[in-house]
């Protein structure tokens, strides 16, 4: 019995000072006021936010990097599985729910407000989803929300990382995070040499609007891990993108505009044939040199929007295209 009696007495000290420790932290946490710069403005986030929607893929990815889970997302939508995710985003808890697809699969659309709001959210993590001031005005007059945070139309993906990492308290973890991923591709860098001052384009071409869309600004979120790769976009493709935010829309007849050693491709409703039929397109030099990575749509928005997950599963799947470049 006296045994028991000692075991007994030490439980209740050690949850006594689990007690204390759990209110001193919740106190802590209560305290804290972390404000991030946005797009639209500042927004100041009380205490740790443990109700999260978010609202792109980019920032669903940064939560589970955390270990934290939504409790509403957006993210591939119709080009995902049946709820909506990337092949990366897989430990999603069943008990997150997809919101209304209409913002992923409707160009414009506004953030569903409504359903939102019956979530009872403590923060929502917004992007480029967010438009405009009154679209987000509309979004943060139901909790403290975060829209775009970098000036490009990509978010870089460490910002998001690191910000995230102040509102949760985790700074130390972000640090490992965005480590972590850049010793992937510090290590590619290394073992391909051979990508340096090789140039590369993101793109895709729509078959049901005969458009070509390039990615031509190094700045961009987008561009970012190819420039990390040693990798450059093509001089003439950014001066020409000079006003339009980065983003270029080509007729069929520009293809010319791909002249780069690495391109990375989404035939947009048709297939690798398709693109090869295009006028010019079997000269490329990157179907000349093995460098045309004629991917999905997971793997290009895997680069498009990229994250810390995104970005290790998309150079994988074009690892063949990177080795050929390189040699």
């Amino acid at each position: 019995m006296r045994g028991g009696l000692v075991i007994a007495l030490v439980l209740s000290v050690m949850f006594a000072g689990a007690g204390c420790s759990v209110d001193a932290r919740s106190d802590e946490a209560a305290e804290r006021q972390i404000t991030v710069e946005h797009r639209f403005g500042t927004t100041t986030v009380e205490g740790t936010p443990t109700r999260i929607v978010a609202t792109s893929s980019q920032w669903l990815d940064a939560l589970l990097e955390f270990g934290v889970q939504p409790v509403g997302y957006l993210s591939a939508g119709p080009m995902g599985d049946e709820r909506g995710l990337y092949p990366w985003e897989s430990d999603v808890a069943e008990a997150a729910v997809e919101l209304d697809r209409a913002s992923v699969t409707q160009s414009g659309a506004p953030l569903p407000a409504e359903e939102i709001a019956a979530m009872n959210p403590d923060l929502i993590l917004g992007s480029f989803a967010i438009t405009d001031q009154d679209d987000f005005d509309r979004i943060s007059g139901i909790a403290p929300t975060v829209a775009a945070i970098g000036d490009e139309q990509v978010d870089p993906w460490e910002l998001q990382v690191e910000t995230l990492g102040r509102l949760l308290g985790k700074e130390g973890q972000a640090a490992e995070i965005v480590a972590k991923t850049d010793g992937f591709v510090n290590g590619l860098t290394e073992r391909l040499p051979g990508l340096a001052g090789k140039t590369a384009v993101l793109s895709q071409f729509m078959f049901a609007t005969d458009q070509l869309v390039v990615v031509a600004d190094p700045d961009d979120g987008a561009s970012t891990v190819f420039r990390r790769l040693g990798l450059t976009l093509p001089p003439d493709l950014v001066e020409e993108a000079g006003a339009t935010g980065g983003r270029l829309m080509l007729s069929p007849e520009r293809v010319d505009a791909l002249d780069a050693d690495l391109v990375v491709m989404l035939p947009n409703g048709g297939t690798r044939e398709d693109l090869m039929a295009l006028p010019g397109f079997a000269e490329l030099p990157s179907v000349r040199g093995g460098g045309l990575a004629a991917q999905d749509y997971a793997t290009v928005v895997g680069f498009n929007t990229p994250s810390s997950r995104s970005l290790v599963y998309s150079l994988n799947r074009i690892m063949p295209q990177l080795e050929a470049v390189a040699t």
